[in-house]
């Protein structure tokens, strides 16, 4: 009779772990920001920290397939703790250059784990000087255009607003309820909205033919996936659970709306918010957003 540890031994080949492990040219880099500071400061709940470790977890252990099985992926820590809690607009600036050389090889993809979303900030800062124009699709319950002083989860985009000189942001799956004035109040540049009661196929396909008419052969086109969008029963694994957020399906035909797209670099996604504290003991947040980006990869690898 086979043993336990032979047959585990087995599964762990076939899963998607051994591609981070066998040397072939690179395609995926995953960076992760285990940090949450960021999150801490905006009056959110710690924890966010841990997400890369469960995200990555539950990910390798997905099975191969014959579309992922040539892939190589590697992964990366581009944050500091300690630096941020003692400079953290300093801190910002050095995981920007830790991305920086983090991508140094060429890769087909790119997927950023937070942290909170603080964590977008030094993603764009570290691409944008390759492009001429900076796009980003906002997959969120909250603006996170808050017009605070100080610099946290809450404030990204608006900084990127004031430091970027052509900037185009498109926001998805907003509430109302849970944006001040302020926080909508305008940008530099342009914010466009998708509210979350206006989530359906036609409107986001509408949403996605106003984002390509912005979009030239030297922008920088980036989706970013606050995991506070999702509905609670789907994600609570987050500091602020939505009752009304975007199904799986919706979220999909969004990702797959970005990677048809006509842009000339490879597809990068960020995902942030998560917090692994407040997952079920199922794990239903983790697998769910694994499913999101295997999805992804499947999509992109069939391009």
């Amino acid at each position: 009779m086979t043993d336990l540890k032979t047959i585990y031994s087995a599964r762990v080949k076939e899963s998607i772990k051994p591609l981070f492990e066998t040397p072939k040219e690179l395609r995926g880099i995953f960076l992760k920001s285990s940090t949450d500071i960021g999150v801490i400061r905006n009056n959110g709940r710690n924890g966010a920290k841990y997400a890369p470790k469960a995200v990555m977890f539950n990910f390798k252990k997905m099975t191969q397939d014959h579309d992922l099985k040539e892939w190589q992926f590697v992964e990366a820590e581009v944050s500091c703790e300690q630096s941020e809690l003692k400079d953290f607009a300093g801190a910002q600036k050095q995981e920007a250059q830790k991305i920086q050389t983090a991508l140094k090889d060429n890769f087909e993809f790119l997927c950023h784990i937070g942290g909170g979303h603080d964590h977008i900030y030094p993603l764009i800062k570290a691409l944008a000087p390759q492009y001429e124009k900076v796009v980003i699709i906002n997959i969120d319950a909250h603006a996170d255009t808050r017009t605070d002083d100080e610099f946290h989860s809450g404030t990204p985009f608006r900084q990127l607003d004031q430091e970027l000189k052509d900037f185009r942001l498109f926001q998805i799956g907003l509430h109302p309820y849970s944006n001040s004035f302020s926080t909508l109040s305008p940008l530099k540049n342009k914010m466009d909205i998708l509210w979350r009661k206006e989530c359906q196929e036609a409107n986001i396909s509408t949403f996605f033919e106003k984002i390509q008419n912005e979009v030239t052969t030297k922008t920088l086109v980036t989706l970013s996936v606050d995991a506070d969008a999702l509905c609670g029963h789907l994600v609570p694994a987050v500091s602020a659970v939505n009752a009304d957020g975007l199904d799986l399906d919706t979220l999909k035909f969004i990702m797959d709306k970005y990677l048809s797209m006509s842009f000339t670099h490879a597809p990068v996604l960020g995902v942030y918010e998560l917090n692994p504290i407040y997952d079920q003991l199922s794990g239903v947040s983790m697998n769910t957003i694994c499913n999101f980006v295997f999805h992804t990869l499947k999509v992109w690898q069939k391009k």
